[in-house]
């Protein structure tokens, strides 16, 4: 299994009740359609470095390494995709492998670059 860690999620006042409404949208949000161009065909679990849920696209929290710690735990992945600075940070400071990548939201990731993700999870998967 791929775990992909994102930064955290927001919602826009009235548009989503809690956080998993907001997981079960994410794939048809932009950040979802430019993470679906990273992965290779394999079992993907995604979760957000801190589960708190943000009141705007800016919200930004830090990462929740008791959550972290729990959500691998729990899921066992085989690799880790870490998507954005703040799911980087969570992990370091738990000092687990993963791979590096911008997160998916950035408006400058080219397609070079998702197909060079997907390419070295597929390398290891």
């Amino acid at each position: 299994m791929l775990l992909v860690i994102l930064q955290n999620a927001y919602r826009e006042i009235g548009k989503y009740k809690d956080r998993d409404e907001w997981m079960g949208r994410m794939w048809h949000s932009h950040t979802g359609r430019r993470l679906k161009e990273m992965l290779p065909d394999v079992e993907v679990h995604v979760e957000n470095a801190n589960p708190k849920l943000g009141r705007e696209p800016d919200s930004i929290f830090p990462p929740d390494i008791s959550h972290l710690k729990n959500v691998i735990k729990v899921t066992k992945p085989k690799i880790i995709l870490a998507c954005g600075k703040i799911a980087q940070e969570g992990l370091d400071e738990l000092g687990v492998d993963y791979i590096p990548a911008p997160h998916p939201a950035w408006r400058q990731l080219s397609k070079k670059e998702t197909s060079r993700i997907r390419k070295k999870i597929a390398s290891i998967v």
